[in-house]
């Protein structure tokens, strides 16, 4: 509660970190008794599931366009902090356990992109150093947030085999989920279905768990798959340009049957790939790469 920031926008019933500091400072046992009857009965609160929705224009975009806007979600303070709780004790498992890929860079704590870039570099020159042809696959899932299903979510817990009241009282937020937007007539709220909205603190942590599937892949030798949270990254190098042409495809076809089984879609504008030669002065080579029968556009530098 002490790391908690003061300058948060209050949520859907107006409380803020603020009140609920005071309440700790002057009364902690309130706070701490309400939190341990929401693990001892496996129940995350009904009340703290309504988000209310802010939308941002975005620099540059037309505010007559829907897809101008960015969406954040202001939930309830009581819930967020339950959320960290939860979390917590999650992340604690999964690293007790060794249960988190270490090519997802993403959402994690002492990871960074420079790290990912590094790792990224080094097997480059590993495959150049060996006389190899290499291929660079950009993969940009479309909305990964907004799209990400509660039972992959759920069923990704289950998998963790981590039986505790922590487990059921995060399986218990995907339940009764509720967004609101404010109009002149009043809040309107109805059922969220799918997704973590932007503001939400289980979001990134639910998205590393499905995205871990397709890491733990028995990818072959010559293909590598990185993940930066909904970004990933193929590295396909072998001995032959032809070779790189079909691990790569081949690699693609698996990661859609996961996009497929998990209903992510794949921004095929913003997806990329990019040849990697032997040495700089090689020609540039016509790889054929595919997305559901579509060519991967290729890329000068990604």
């Amino acid at each position: 509660m002490q790391k908690v920031p003061i300058k948060k926008a209050p949520d859907y019933d107006g409380i803020d970190f603020i009140v609920l500091k005071t309440i700790f400072r002057t009364n902690p046992d309130i706070l701490i008794t309400f939190y341990n009857k929401c693990l001892s009965l496996q129940c995350f609160p009904n009340p703290l599931k309504t988000g209310v929705i802010v939308l941002f224009l975005k620099k540059g975009k037309s505010k007559s366009d829907i897809k101008s806007y960015r969406t954040v979600s202001l939930l309830p303070i009581l819930g967020k902090i339950l959320e960290k709780l939860l979390l917590e004790r999650l992340n604690h498992h999964l690293r007790r356990n060794n249960l988190q890929h270490p090519n997802q860079y993403g959402f994690r704590t002492n990871r960074s992109t420079e790290e990912a870039i590094l790792d990224l570099l080094d097997k480059i020159n590993s495959a150049k150093n060996s006389n190899q042809y290499a291929l660079m696959i950009s993969l940009d899932i479309k909305g990964a947030f907004d799209h990400l299903q509660y039972t992959s979510i759920k069923n990704s817990l289950d998998n963790l085999k981590y039986h505790s009241n922590t487990l059921e009282t995060l399986i218990d937020i995907l339940s009764n989920r509720k967004v609101a937007i404010n109009t002149s007539q009043g809040p309107a709220t109805w059922n969220q279905q799918q997704g973590c909205s932007q503001g939400s603190c289980t979001g990134p942590a639910f998205w590393n768990l499905v995205a871990n599937e397709v890491l733990q892949q028995d990818w072959p030798q010559g293909v590598n798959l990185q993940a930066f949270a909904d970004d990933f990254v193929f590295l396909v190098n072998a001995g032959s340009k032809q070779e790189v042409k079909n691990l790569a495809n081949k690699a693609l076809q698996t990661f859609k049957i996961w996009t497929d089984k998990h209903k992510l879609e794949i921004s095929l504008d913003k997806t990329y790939y990019l040849h990697i030669n032997k040495n700089r002065s090689g020609p540039i080579w016509y790889s054929g790469i595919k997305w559901r029968q579509n060519n991967i556009k290729r890329a000068s530098v990604i």
